[in-house]
């Protein structure tokens, strides 16, 4: 009798811990997936504010990409406690369609890389823009009338409930990292429209 009941408890035992290592993860996964959609939420925003800017025009080119900064820092991101939305993390690139060409773009000679920056086809270019000084790095701004914005990899979330796990020696407790990715177009009188 005795052997039956340290068999049922250790049984017990062992589903409480499965249970526990499924609870942990569904409420990480919880907090990735809303840091997630609200990063996207701002990405979207934030490029069809941008996009709304494109005229053609050099100067329409910067009040693209000051436009769209200004959406993301203004937009309430709830990511760790401790820790805020870091614009200089974000990331954009204007173009004359809404797929990138490949990973890396000239910028005052050097070059910018995105983490989700992707290549489709029709491809065409993009060039990499910054607000953070007088010009974009855009030497002509006919037909750029894309914005991409990308919000880039902000710090991670730490799995608090993961640690757990982590602490039985049942699974790491690495940092799970949300991202925003959004382009958008505007050819007036059409309204400003987004593509991913």
């Amino acid at each position: 009798m005795r052997a039956q009941v340290g068999s049922v408890t250790l049984t017990l035992l062992t589903v409480l811990m499965v249970l526990l290592a499924f609870v942990a993860m569904a409420l990480d996964l919880s907090r990735l997936y809303l840091a997630r959609g609200t990063l996207q939420t701002a990405a979207d925003a934030a490029a069809l504010a941008g996009a709304r800017q494109l005229d053609n025009t050099l100067t329409g080119t910067l009040n693209a990409v000051l436009e769209a900064q200004a959406v993301l820092i203004r937009y309430p991101l709830p990511l760790e406690a401790s820790t805020a939305f870091d614009p200089a993390l974000a990331t954009f690139r204007l173009g004359v369609c809404a797929n990138a060409n490949g990973a890396t773009s000239a910028l005052h000679g050097g070059s910018v890389t995105a983490p989700h920056w992707s290549a489709q086809a029709p491809a065409c270019t993009f060039v990499g823009a910054t607000g953070n000084s007088a010009s974009t790095g855009v030497m002509d701004a006919t037909g750029l009338r894309y914005l991409e914005v990308d919000t880039g990899l902000q710090p991670a979330l730490s799995p608090y409930f993961a640690r757990i796990l982590d602490q039985l020696g049942m699974g790491p407790s690495s940092g799970l990292t949300p991202f925003g990715y959004a382009v958008a177009g505007y050819a007036p009188p059409v309204p400003p429209l987004l593509y991913r």
